[in-house]
């Protein structure tokens, strides 16, 4: 009994044994195996062909893509979709890109270096392209409807800013828009989104067109659903090209517009309340009040230059005393001298309407001003409100000492910009300073004709012999 006993011992012994070799031995190769292959929660597989550290940046800029996507491609719409596989390749293809289908799945080949290379706007947005069309059902080999250029730039922009920006705050993102924003001069949002541009051909308008594309991009999230994805619907349509570009456009992200400025104004169909303004109207007066309200706000203020622009515009008011059968001249005064007009007509209706309007646009200055004026608004504010309470004589002495209190403040306020602008001189070298004016006057030196160059040479010479 006791020798099989430890001939039984012995066998378990090598059987032990056997096992650990044989998983010591597996371990390597499992491990090269999965080491080079990533699966993220929608379903993508990233592929290397031989991954290692250097590749690290890569995955995690492969991965932040394919995360925003599918964010954007949340919808009960999509019956169908591809799998989509991303292979990088430690070779060289033919334009950094190829796209192939492949029994259900979207291959999407890339060069190793293809976040370098000259031509990686072409080749990102192919692949944000055809992974919005793969992820909706549709095959981009096959698909001769290209998707509109706002879309794929909006993705690509918020990815360069994700892996190339030192921004902190969100407000930052957007430095082109905002001064836009300051400056009152919008363009209009339809014709500029719709109009494409490139890197390439027209540098750094490129940079501001690709602001407007992924703020678009990011509104168009906020008014999305599940059930209800005007993203979704822009791509279906696009992809099965039964309707014009400004149809589309009409159905899907002007719906969406128009129904959020509805509801944003109050409008309700069908209730009595509606509003006869035209949904282009209502599209662009949406696009300025919530680029306005997202990039000019108490975290992000108005630079005081402009404040004072704003200020001065709010200190200027028209009133028109309405009498029946007469017509009465606008009378332009400034606020400052609003108590001659309340003394000499009363809380007429035209009064009581040129209140409400600076009150609105004084609500409007204190959303976008300087922490150090805040205050000081509020005061006028509750000064402007005392008509029916207070003598005449009390509220002009109160509106010429907040009034002034503004002006100081403004004053102090710029003395602080200017010094701080000073310090940012001294410590920002130049090459960083002025980044995008020194890319843009290469890129312009590319793109000059031989011929114009020599004849401004020519110039110069003669212009320097005299």
């Amino acid at each position: 009994m006791l020798l099989l006993f430890e001939k039984y011992i012995c066998s378990l012994k090598t059987r032990f044994f056997l096992a650990v070799s044989v998983l010591i031995c597996a371990l390597p190769a499992a491990a090269q195996m999965t080491s080079d292959t990533f699966n993220t929660k929608s379903g993508t597989v990233i592929m290397f062909q031989k991954f290692d550290k250097k590749y690290y940046k890569t995955l995690q800029y492969l991965k932040f893509a394919d995360r925003l996507i599918s964010a954007y491609l949340n919808s009960s719409a999509i019956k169908r979709n591809y799998n989509c596989r991303i292979v990088i390749l430690s070779g060289k293809i033919k334009g950094g890109i190829n796209i192939v289908e492949t029994s259900g799945n979207i291959n999407i080949y890339l060069n190793k270096d293809f976040r370098t290379a000259k031509n990686k706007f072409t080749i990102i947005s192919r692949m944000i392209n055809a992974m919005l069309l793969g992820k909706t059902g549709f095959n981009p080999n096959t698909c001769k409807y290209p998707l509109p250029q706002w879309l794929i730039i909006g993705i690509y922009g918020k990815l360069e800013l994700r892996f190339t920006s030192h921004s902190i705050l969100p407000v930052s993102y957007f430095p082109g828009l905002k001064a836009l924003c300051q400056e009152d001069k919008l363009p209009d949002f339809r014709t500029s989104i719709q109009t494409t541009l490139t890197p390439e051909k027209d540098g750094i308008a490129y940079q501001l067109y690709q602001e407007l594309c992924s703020f678009t991009l990011s509104e168009m999230k906020h008014l999305s659903s599940r059930s209800d994805n005007p993203i979704i619907d822009l791509i279906l349509l696009t992809a099965r090209n039964k309707y014009s570009r400004d149809e589309i456009f009409d159905y899907t992200v002007g719906r969406a517009i128009v129904k959020s400025y509805d509801k944003m104004r109050g409008y309700r169909s069908g209730k009595g309340i509606t509003d006869m303004k035209s949904d282009a109207w209502k599209v662009q007066d949406w696009f300025k009040t919530i680029i306005n309200r997202r990039l000019i706000n108490t975290n992000s203020p108005l630079q005081t230059q402009f404040f004072v622009k704003r200020f001065k515009r709010f200190r200027q008011f028209t009133y028109i005393h309405k009498q029946k059968g007469r017509s009465s001249k606008p009378i332009i005064k400034d606020i400052s001298e609003i108590t001659e007009l309340y003394d000499k007509y009363g809380t007429s209706v035209g009064f009581n309407e040129m209140l409400d309007k600076k009150f609105r646009e004084l609500d409007d200055l204190i959303y976008v001003s300087q922490i150090i004026c805040i205050g000081h608004l509020e005061r006028l504010r509750n000064t402007l409100q005392q008509f029916d309470r207070l003598p005449t004589v009390i509220i002009k002495k109160r509106l010429i000492k907040v009034l002034e209190k503004i002006k100081q403040a403004l004053e102090r306020q710029q003395k602080i910009e200017d010094y701080l602008r000073k310090i940012e001189y001294v410590t920002v070298a130049p090459g960083k300073l002025y980044r995008k004016e020194l890319i843009e006057d290469k890129r312009l030196s590319k793109n000059f004709c031989p011929a114009i160059n020599k004849y401004l040479d020519r110039v110069e010479k003669s212009f320097l012999k005299d």
